[in-house]
């Protein structure tokens, strides 16, 4: 009972009923509590329950009713259908404006905080589907539409409202009320604020006749039609003492020009070249695009070459590196990257570099059955990585000329690659099955499939994957050279080509030393010059020393060391005895 009677004693009139009245005052009634206590617990006024106790001693129960007259409402419904009017045309007008305006219309007088009320009690305006049946008239003709604007204005719509109900700008509504408050009406019932100015004069002064147009014509027929507007200008004011302006000279030049008067430009005919495209693929892998490009900028002063190798269909960069050679190994080590993640292609195309004629890459090429198509010289546009190359230069180079280091250059260089796949390309706009970038393009597509072994021999077996171990050293057939402490027990993978051994790990190159290699043994001969990188990988422990001399190839078995031969123990092979007895 408590419970719901804990309520402002302003609305317990209204909101208690004659039973709850009742059990409030009968405690009080059989002396068990006092007045305040009972007001108190019921958290209700003393006067209400003094009340209560005083008319119910006076009229029994009839005098717990409530006898009040309900309170009739205060705005009238033309008032509120008025309002809701003029809140769906102008959804964006304020309380106060519409307050205003309904004071103004229907001459009653209209606070702001109630139109808040009533706009939060009839809030089906908020909907869309309810405004879209209330539109506000807007009258044909401009100057219907133009005193439509000045009611609006005098019934307290601000301008902004104004242009909004009549889908005008707002530039255009200042316009015309301005002119309309400058203006002073006239006795008859023309309005002239509501027609056109024209800031032209009617009967303006002429500047230019047949002789001034004649004298132009004989100027541009004497010097040709190379002459400009300032030379002309310059003969007219000293000769003939004419002066007119930049533009109207040349429109009496464009006129004699135009009536074939004065001596027109001949028309070049030039007959462009029709450039063939690239080849078109019609299925994944079946051509990929290789080429090389030399960055503008140049951080820590070195130049670095960004080689990629493009799916033709798809658009996908299946492989890239920015190093700072451009030889054949960089292409080769690509080549392997990409041939071990996506499978093989059918068709390479590059241009004539010295690195894609080179007979290493013909005979990897020639080995793995991918045919290479050279496109012709000069034609650098039936390259299709030449777009990408448009794409990384327009975004690239502006970072890389801000990066302090290679390292953040070439990781700038993955998060374009990265970038390039994974977001929507151009040339997939118009694509029916809502695949837009390479990546979803390429899908699950593979090319030829080619297992390691082949793929090795292809590459002359220049590439091996080795195990660290603890102290950071890899074996390379008798030799033992130093990787990367950091990484111990981790596989890496080590390449060899064009006199360079190297050592990467997951895309970072590790180490890098001089190797000569021994091709009637098919193993390194000599491993020297050994040059470290930094890494993410590099270990945080700090030496005491320097640790270079340490870390130097080491042969484990030298050339000048004889392998003594194995020599079978406790045999012995005997002579073969052909005596008179065994003859016998």
């Amino acid at each position: 009972m408590a419970e719901q009677l804990k309520l402002p004693f302003e609305e317990v009139p209204i909101t208690c009923s004659i039973q709850e009245r009742y059990h409030a005052i009968a405690p009080v009634l059989a002396e068990k509590i006092t007045p305040e206590n009972q007001a108190k617990i019921l958290s209700l006024s003393y006067s209400t329950i003094m009340r209560w106790l005083r008319e119910f001693r006076e009229k029994g129960m009839a005098g717990l009713f409530d006898n009040k007259a309900q309170r009739q409402a205060y705005t009238p419904e033309r008032i509120i259908v008025s309002l809701l009017y003029f809140k769906c045309c102008a959804p964006k007008a304020s309380d106060f404006e519409l307050a205003k305006v309904i004071s103004t219309v229907s001459g009653h007088r209209l606070h702001n905080e109630t139109v808040k009320a009533l706009l939060e009690r009839y809030f089906f305006w908020r909907y869309e589907e309810f405004r879209k049946f209330i539109i506000y008239p807007i009258p044909s003709g401009q100057q219907m539409l133009r005193l439509e604007m000045f009611k609006l204005k005098a019934d307290g719509w601000s301008e902004k409202t104004i242009a909004y109900l009549l889908k005008c700008s707002r530039n255009t509504v200042s316009k015309w009320l301005r002119r309309a408050k400058s203006q002073v009406q006239e006795k008859s019932n023309q309005q002239p604020y509501l027609f056109d100015n024209k800031p032209t004069p009617k009967n303006p002064k002429r500047k230019v006749y047949f002789g001034t147009i004649h004298t132009v014509l004989q100027l541009q027929k004497k010097y040709g039609y190379d002459v400009g507007w300032f030379r002309i200008k310059g003969y007219l004011e000293k000769d003939y003492g004419i002066f007119l302006s930049e533009s109207t000279i040349k429109k009496i030049m464009r006129l004699n020009r135009r009536l074939n008067l004065a001596p027109n430009k001949p028309i070049e005919i030039v007959n462009k070249e029709i450039r063939e495209g690239p080849l078109k693929s019609q299925r994944p892998f079946e051509h990929t695009f290789i080429d090389i490009r030399y960055l503008d900028a140049k951080p820590e002063g070195v130049q670095l070459y960004s080689c990629l190798l493009i799916e033709g269909l798809s658009r996908t960069i299946l492989a890239g590196s920015l190093t700072r050679s451009q030889d054949v190994s960089i292409i080769l080590r690509i080549y392997y990257l990409a041939a071990l993640e996506f499978g093989l292609w059918d068709v390479v195309v590059s241009d004539h570099g010295g690195q894609f004629t080179s007979k290493a890459f013909n005979r990897v090429n020639k080995r793995l059955a991918i045919y290479h198509h050279l496109n012709d010289k000069g034609h650098p546009w039936q390259n299709l990585i030449e777009s990408q190359f448009g794409i990384q230069a327009r975004m690239g180079e502006y970072a890389w000329a801000k990066c302090h280091s290679i390292t953040d250059a070439i990781e700038f260089h993955r998060e374009l690659i990265r970038d390039h796949n994974r977001l929507s390309h151009f040339a997939h706009r118009l694509r029916q099955d809502q695949k837009h970038s390479p990546l979803e393009v390429l899908s699950q597509a593979h090319g030829r499939d080619v297992d390691a072994s082949t793929l090795h021999r292809a590459f002359s077996r220049k590439f091996w994957n080795r195990k660290i171990d603890s102290r950071g050293f890899t074996k390379v057939s008798r030799w033992k050279v130093y990787v990367e402490d950091g990484l111990s027990k981790e596989q890496v993978q080590v390449s060899y080509w064009d006199g360079k051994l190297r050592a990467e790990y997951q895309n970072h190159l590790l180490a890098e030393y001089n190797c000569k290699w021994d091709t009637n043994f098919n193993r390194p001969k000599s491993i020297t010059n050994p040059q470290f990188f930094e890494t993410p990988y590099n270990s945080t422990q700090l030496s005491l020393f320097d640790l270079n001399g340490y870390r130097a190839p080491i042969e484990l078995y030298p050339s000048h060391f004889s392998i003594p031969k194995k020599v079978a123990v406790g045999a012995q092979q005997l002579k073969l005895y052909f005596g008179p007895e065994l003859l016998k």
